[in-house]
């Protein structure tokens, strides 16, 4: 699986995570390398975005949140977003 962390991406972690969550996250990121990704990432689309903005853990209580996308070579998750689960309130439909 591909993946590129969006051009905020490092911005709001830094905001909304403590260093020791950030080293963590990274880690979690690159475990959606693998085909198909682990199960410990719980990697789902999120309800009411038609398969565009999915979720994964991110290690603790953080998550993550990503866009599918393409690009020329094919599909691909931009890490939009990583922070405690109360984020998901931001990208309710």
């Amino acid at each position: 699986m591909r993946w590129a962390k969006g051009q905020y991406y490092d911005k709001r972690a830094a905001k909304q995570l403590r260093a020791e969550d950030v080293e963590r996250a990274e880690r979690w990121l690159a475990k959606l390398t693998g085909t198909p990704p682990p199960g410990d990432l719980k990697l789902k689309p999120m309800e009411g975005h038609n398969r565009v903005l999915w979720e994964a853990r991110a290690g603790g209580q953080n998550r993550f949140i990503l866009r599918l996308t393409k690009d020329e070579v094919g599909s691909l998750f931009v890490v939009e977003d990583v922070g405690p689960h109360d984020i998901y309130t931001k990208y309710r439909p």
